[in-house]
């Protein structure tokens, strides 16, 4: 049986904050598969079991990550610290 592995939104927060080059929906897809696996799920202070799709929905829907046409941005005003 093998695991799946759940990360916390802030890690997803804190990659697309200190990106050198702004990511993209499908480019963020990439990273994450790359470099943290497929057999993951997110979670965050309020949500479980979220798809990386569903986290960047909620996180999106609480302005704490924006669109600037393609390119994802961290609102860091919007980040809880604990």
């Amino acid at each position: 049986m093998q695991t799946t592995e759940s990360r916390h939104g802030h890690d997803v927060l804190n990659l697309i904050a200190d990106a050198s080059t702004p990511f993209t929906i499908k480019t963020l897809h990439a990273y994450v598969e790359q470099h943290w696996g497929t057999n993951l799920h997110f979670h965050t202070c309020k949500l479980n079991d979220l798809s990386l799709d569903a986290l960047i929905t909620f996180l999106l829907s609480r302005n704490k990550i924006t669109l600037d046409g393609e390119n994802l941005h961290t609102n860091r005003d919007k980040i809880c610290h604990h």
